[in-house]
């Protein structure tokens, strides 16, 4: 239950990274997802449900070492120009695991054997397995842990030292449970007992993964929790304008705070298209002094009306916009708010129709 528990929580936060980055490397949700993976594999319940445990281990360890490439990605797209990864080392190793499997596998009943565990087979493919794999950790370690001690307090910060922590812990995991053959010989464990060992020791490296990997996603989850939520404020005032003015709709993107930016963008378009519409009389209709977004929704509605009636009046002057994409979504937000609900708004609007009967 804890491998699946741990894999379905790498597998969300692969997800949500897959979200946060539309565009661009993807390697650190590769990296969980192939984790997850492996775990999910891994498992005693998988490995019960197969009835064998060569073949899950051998797939297993695939998607390790497919993790650490991605490892190796990220840290390499961090230099500038970024270094390419070459794929051709994986494939050695798989293809040189694979050839071990295919020589060990119909031996698999003498497993737990001495004449087992140093087949040259067996300690071929624990030595590919484990170098590969320390190679890869070591080098995310080293460029991870400058990075980390260039950022600002916070806690992607965090993050990434926690990370380079799970890094470290899961070289101790790989040294042990990638070379069964050495520890069972130096050590008193029975094959039945080095397992779980080596699983509780991955299992302990995978929390401080997802420990890492939650710290290092929480602002972009946070972002994007922004992002829906701007777009949900604003999207009444947006319909009401490009059902007016559809010129001012730009081509569909589904990346959120592009489309949050997008939509404040053409909202803007559509008020100041429609300036020259707002009636210079609208102060007489206010009967009580209403709030900034409450007068902007009024002069909207009114606004809307007289353009259907083609009437019009010189510009005015223009309410500057604020100066960054949350503030003037929260502007927004409150406009779109005012124009949806506020009785002042109905009265104007229908002043406004009234007008022009």
């Amino acid at each position: 239950m804890i491998s699946y528990l741990s894999a379905g929580l790498l597998a969300l936060i692969g997800l949500t990274r897959l979200m946060a980055v539309r565009s661009g490397p993807k390697h650190l949700a590769t990296f969980f997802l192939s984790m997850a993976a492996a775990l999910a594999i891994s498992a005693e319940g998988t490995v019960r449900l197969l009835g064998d445990d060569l073949l899950p281990r051998l797939v297993t360890n695939a998607l390790q070492l497919l993790a650490m490439r991605a490892l190796v990605q990220l840290v390499r797209s961090t230099r500038s120009p970024e270094k390419p990864t070459a794929f051709w080392p994986i494939v050695v190793c798989w293809t040189l695991m694979v050839l071990c499997y295919l020589d060990f596998a119909p031996h698999r009943f003498e497993a737990g054997t001495s004449g087992f565990q140093w087949r040259w087979s067996i300690v071929a493919y624990q030595v590919v397995l484990t170098a590969y794999a320390v190679t890869c950790l070591v080098m995310f370690i080293r460029t991870l842990a400058r990075s980390a001690a260039g950022r600002p307090r916070g806690t992607f910060r965090t993050g990434l030292r926690i990370l380079v922590c799970a890094a470290a812990a899961t070289i101790g995991w790989v040294l042990f449970s990638g070379l069964p053959s050495l520890w069972l010989e130096i050590t008193d464990l029975a094959d039945l007992d080095f397992l779980p060992r080596a699983r509780l020791l991955g299992l302990c490296a995978m929390v401080l993964w997802v420990l890492g990997g939650l710290f290092t996603t929480w602002d972009g989850a946070l972002r994007l929790a922004r992002a829906w939520k701007g777009i949900r404020a604003v999207t009444p005032l947006w319909k009401e304008l490009v059902a007016a003015q559809p010129q001012i709709a730009l081509p569909v993107r589904h990346d959120l705070e592009f489309t949050l930016y997008r939509r404040v963008i053409e909202i803007r378009d559509g008020l100041l298209a429609l300036r020259a519409h707002v009636p210079p009389h609208l102060g007489d209709w206010l009967r009580t002094p209403v709030d900034e977004p409450t007068r902007a929704a009024a002069e909207l509605a009114a606004a809307l009306v007289m353009r259907e009636a083609g009437k019009s009046w010189p510009h005015r002057p223009r309410r500057d916009a604020h100066p960054g994409i949350r503030e003037e979504s929260a502007w927004l937000s409150a406009v779109s708010s005012a124009f949806k609900h506020s009785r002042v708004v109905r009265e104007v609007r229908e002043r406004a129709v009234a007008e022009v009967a």
